[in-house]
């Protein structure tokens, strides 16, 4: 690990996400990387409930998590 952030990346916000068997929880499953486009999919589990799909260009992430990192 290189970088680890003090905010986090991401975190509950949508009803799905906040209510469901264990409320309030969003948690990472896995991540794909498209790299000619440099985007990111990331697969995260919302309140043991339901799963979610969520992206980010992998170059704003880098710069981000050097930006907030501890």
């Amino acid at each position: 690990m290189i970088y680890r952030s003090a905010p986090y990346i991401m975190s509950p916000q949508t009803l799905y996400e906040c209510v469901g068997d264990v409320p309030n929880v969003a948690f990472p499953c896995a991540a794909l990387c498209d790299a000619p486009t440099g985007r990111i999919a990331m697969y995260y589990g919302c309140a043991d409930t339901v799963t979610g799909l969520c992206f980010a260009q992998a170059d704003e992430l880098i710069d981000w998590l050097k930006r907030n990192h501890t």
